[in-house]
Protein backbone atom coordinates (compact mmCIF):
# COMPACT_ATOMS: atom_id res chain seq x y z
CA UNK A 1 0.00 0.00 0.00
CA UNK A 2 0.95 3.53 -0.54
CA UNK A 3 1.99 3.91 3.27
CA UNK A 4 4.90 2.17 2.68
CA UNK A 5 6.33 4.20 -0.58
CA UNK A 6 5.22 8.03 -1.12
CA UNK A 7 4.21 9.18 2.31
CA UNK A 8 7.58 7.69 3.76
CA UNK A 9 9.71 9.03 1.01
CA UNK A 10 7.99 12.44 1.74
CA UNK A 11 8.46 12.83 5.35
CA UNK A 12 11.72 11.90 5.18
CA UNK A 13 12.44 14.57 2.58
CA UNK A 14 11.69 17.14 4.82
CA UNK A 15 13.97 15.19 7.96
CA UNK A 16 11.33 12.98 9.30
CA UNK A 17 11.68 9.46 10.40
CA UNK A 18 15.33 9.53 10.59
CA UNK A 19 15.76 6.54 12.62
CA UNK A 20 13.76 4.44 9.97
CA UNK A 21 15.99 2.03 8.14
CA UNK A 22 14.81 -0.74 5.63
CA UNK A 23 14.69 -3.18 8.51
CA UNK A 24 12.94 -1.42 10.94
CA UNK A 25 10.44 0.14 8.19
CA UNK A 26 9.58 -3.41 7.29
CA UNK A 27 8.93 -4.71 10.79
CA UNK A 28 6.62 -1.63 11.25
CA UNK A 29 4.69 -2.00 8.43
CA UNK A 30 4.12 -5.86 8.71
CA UNK A 31 2.64 -4.39 12.25
CA UNK A 32 0.04 -1.95 10.73
CA UNK A 33 -3.86 -3.11 10.43
CA UNK A 34 -5.32 -4.93 7.39
CA UNK A 35 -7.13 -2.08 6.05
CA UNK A 36 -7.35 -0.20 2.66
CA UNK A 37 -8.03 3.15 5.12
CA UNK A 38 -5.00 5.18 4.55
CA UNK A 39 -5.54 7.29 7.29
CA UNK A 40 -6.13 4.61 9.86
CA UNK A 41 -2.62 3.32 8.49
CA UNK A 42 -0.66 6.81 8.39
CA UNK A 43 -1.35 7.15 11.99
CA UNK A 44 -0.69 4.02 13.01
CA UNK A 45 2.60 3.74 11.35
CA UNK A 46 3.49 7.13 13.40
CA UNK A 47 2.11 5.25 16.75
CA UNK A 48 4.66 2.60 16.14
CA UNK A 49 7.77 5.04 15.25
CA UNK A 50 7.03 7.44 17.70
CA UNK A 51 5.67 5.85 21.12
CA UNK A 52 5.76 2.12 21.07
CA UNK A 53 8.93 1.03 18.94
CA UNK A 54 11.73 3.01 20.93
CA UNK A 55 13.01 1.87 24.43
CA UNK A 56 12.31 5.42 25.90
CA UNK A 57 8.50 5.13 24.13
CA UNK A 58 9.75 7.40 21.78
CA UNK A 59 10.06 10.83 23.61
CA UNK A 60 13.29 11.20 21.91
CA UNK A 61 12.18 10.50 18.69
CA UNK A 62 9.26 13.23 19.13
CA UNK A 63 11.46 15.59 20.69
CA UNK A 64 13.92 15.47 17.67
CA UNK A 65 10.85 15.76 15.21
CA UNK A 66 8.81 17.79 17.11
CA UNK A 67 5.78 15.54 16.62
CA UNK A 68 2.45 15.50 18.93
CA UNK A 69 0.02 12.46 18.56
CA UNK A 70 -2.60 12.73 20.77
CA UNK A 71 -5.21 9.80 21.47
CA UNK A 72 -9.11 11.16 22.13
CA UNK A 73 -9.09 7.69 24.35
CA UNK A 74 -6.32 9.00 26.11
CA UNK A 75 -8.03 11.26 28.73
CA UNK A 76 -5.21 13.85 28.54
CA UNK A 77 -6.23 17.41 29.78
CA UNK A 78 -6.38 20.56 27.63
CA UNK A 79 -3.58 21.52 30.04
CA UNK A 80 -1.84 18.34 29.10
CA UNK A 81 -2.02 19.10 25.53
CA UNK A 82 -0.56 22.37 26.02
CA UNK A 83 2.38 21.02 28.10
CA UNK A 84 3.35 18.39 25.06
CA UNK A 85 3.00 21.24 22.54
CA UNK A 86 5.45 23.46 24.39
CA UNK A 87 7.91 20.54 24.29
CA UNK A 88 8.00 20.65 21.08
CA UNK A 89 7.94 24.68 20.82
CA UNK A 90 10.66 25.60 23.91
CA UNK A 91 10.84 29.16 21.61
CA UNK A 92 7.42 30.08 23.15
CA UNK A 93 8.59 29.44 26.59
CA UNK A 94 6.18 28.33 29.65
CA UNK A 95 2.47 28.65 29.03
CA UNK A 96 -0.99 28.66 31.19
CA UNK A 97 -4.10 28.12 29.58
CA UNK A 98 -6.80 30.08 31.27
CA UNK A 99 -9.54 32.76 31.26
CA UNK A 100 -9.72 36.11 30.90
CA UNK A 101 -11.88 38.20 33.10
CA UNK A 102 -15.18 35.80 34.27
CA UNK A 103 -15.04 32.41 34.32
CA UNK A 104 -16.64 32.28 31.04
CA UNK A 105 -14.61 34.72 29.69
CA UNK A 106 -12.29 34.02 26.41
CA UNK A 107 -10.02 31.20 26.71
CA UNK A 108 -6.82 32.19 25.93
CA UNK A 109 -2.77 30.60 26.16
CA UNK A 110 -0.62 33.00 28.16
CA UNK A 111 2.92 33.57 28.23
CA UNK A 112 5.38 34.32 31.31
CA UNK A 113 5.94 37.86 28.82
CA UNK A 114 1.82 38.22 29.15
CA UNK A 115 1.56 37.60 25.43
CA UNK A 116 -1.94 36.28 24.66
CA UNK A 117 -3.18 33.55 22.12
CA UNK A 118 -6.80 33.26 21.76
CA UNK A 119 -8.07 29.42 21.74
CA UNK A 120 -11.69 28.95 19.73
CA UNK A 121 -13.71 26.78 22.40
CA UNK A 122 -16.10 23.87 20.57
CA UNK A 123 -19.66 24.78 20.99
CA UNK A 124 -21.68 22.10 23.47
CA UNK A 125 -23.66 21.26 21.11
CA UNK A 126 -20.98 20.32 18.34
CA UNK A 127 -18.88 17.56 20.02
CA UNK A 128 -16.70 15.53 18.09
CA UNK A 129 -13.42 13.39 18.03
CA UNK A 130 -10.07 15.42 19.00
CA UNK A 131 -11.92 17.67 21.56
CA UNK A 132 -10.74 17.58 25.25
CA UNK A 133 -12.67 18.22 28.24
CA UNK A 134 -12.06 21.04 29.87
CA UNK A 135 -14.08 21.00 33.25
CA UNK A 136 -10.73 21.87 34.96
CA UNK A 137 -11.18 25.27 33.87
CA UNK A 138 -14.79 25.37 34.97
CA UNK A 139 -15.53 26.11 31.32
CA UNK A 140 -17.98 24.72 28.86
CA UNK A 141 -16.90 21.27 28.32
CA UNK A 142 -14.99 20.87 24.85
CA UNK A 143 -11.86 22.46 23.30
CA UNK A 144 -10.44 20.88 19.94
CA UNK A 145 -7.22 19.81 19.87
CA UNK A 146 -6.33 21.85 16.31
CA UNK A 147 -7.96 25.41 18.58
CA UNK A 148 -4.59 24.78 21.21
CA UNK A 149 -2.25 23.67 18.27
CA UNK A 150 -3.00 27.13 16.29
CA UNK A 151 -3.03 29.21 19.69
CA UNK A 152 0.98 27.81 19.37
CA UNK A 153 1.63 28.22 15.81
CA UNK A 154 0.15 32.08 16.55
CA UNK A 155 2.49 32.24 19.58
CA UNK A 156 5.54 30.82 17.14
CA UNK A 157 4.64 33.52 14.94
CA UNK A 158 5.00 36.81 17.16
CA UNK A 159 8.35 34.99 17.99
CA UNK A 160 9.51 34.79 14.37
CA UNK A 161 9.78 31.22 14.20
CA UNK A 162 8.61 29.92 10.44
CA UNK A 163 8.16 26.17 11.61
CA UNK A 164 4.78 25.36 12.75
CA UNK A 165 2.56 22.59 13.54
CA UNK A 166 0.52 21.22 10.80
CA UNK A 167 -2.12 17.90 10.88
CA UNK A 168 0.54 14.85 9.39
CA UNK A 169 -2.93 12.52 9.62
CA UNK A 170 -5.90 11.90 11.75
CA UNK A 171 -8.54 8.35 11.80
CA UNK A 172 -10.96 10.34 13.49
CA UNK A 173 -9.75 9.34 16.90
CA UNK A 174 -5.60 9.95 16.84
CA UNK A 175 -4.27 13.05 14.92
CA UNK A 176 -0.71 14.06 14.55
CA UNK A 177 0.54 16.78 14.58
CA UNK A 178 4.36 18.02 13.64
CA UNK A 179 6.36 21.12 12.51
CA UNK A 180 7.64 21.68 9.65
CA UNK A 181 8.98 25.28 7.40
CA UNK A 182 6.09 26.50 5.29
CA UNK A 183 7.56 25.16 1.95
CA UNK A 184 7.63 21.73 3.66
CA UNK A 185 4.26 22.47 4.71
CA UNK A 186 2.87 23.03 1.12
CA UNK A 187 4.96 20.32 -0.32
CA UNK A 188 3.42 17.65 1.56
CA UNK A 189 -0.03 19.23 1.21
CA UNK A 190 0.45 19.02 -2.66
CA UNK A 191 1.57 15.64 -2.62
CA UNK A 192 -1.29 14.82 -0.65
CA UNK A 193 1.07 13.89 2.49
CA UNK A 194 -1.20 16.07 4.99
CA UNK A 195 -4.70 14.95 6.38
CA UNK A 196 -6.01 18.36 4.41
CA UNK A 197 -4.81 18.62 0.80
CA UNK A 198 -6.30 22.67 0.81
CA UNK A 199 -3.62 25.29 1.40
CA UNK A 200 -6.09 27.58 2.45
CA UNK A 201 -6.40 25.31 5.84
CA UNK A 202 -3.09 24.39 6.04
CA UNK A 203 -1.97 27.93 6.20
CA UNK A 204 -4.59 28.94 8.90
CA UNK A 205 -3.66 26.24 10.72
CA UNK A 206 -0.19 27.43 10.60
CA UNK A 207 -0.69 30.73 11.15
CA UNK A 208 1.21 31.64 8.23
CA UNK A 209 0.86 35.22 6.22
CA UNK A 210 -0.43 36.56 9.47
CA UNK A 211 3.18 39.17 9.58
Amino acid sequence: METGAAFISALRDVGLLGDLNDGLLNALLERLPPTHDEDVRRTELMRLYYVEAPSDGGVARRTKDRLLLHDAESGDSAREIVRRLVECSPEVGALSLERIGTDDGPLVLRTRSDTFSAVLEADDDDLDTGQIDLSELDASPTVAVQALVRAVNILLDREDVRERFVLLCCDGRRECYVRVSLADALALCTAGHLASDEDEAVLDLGAWGRS
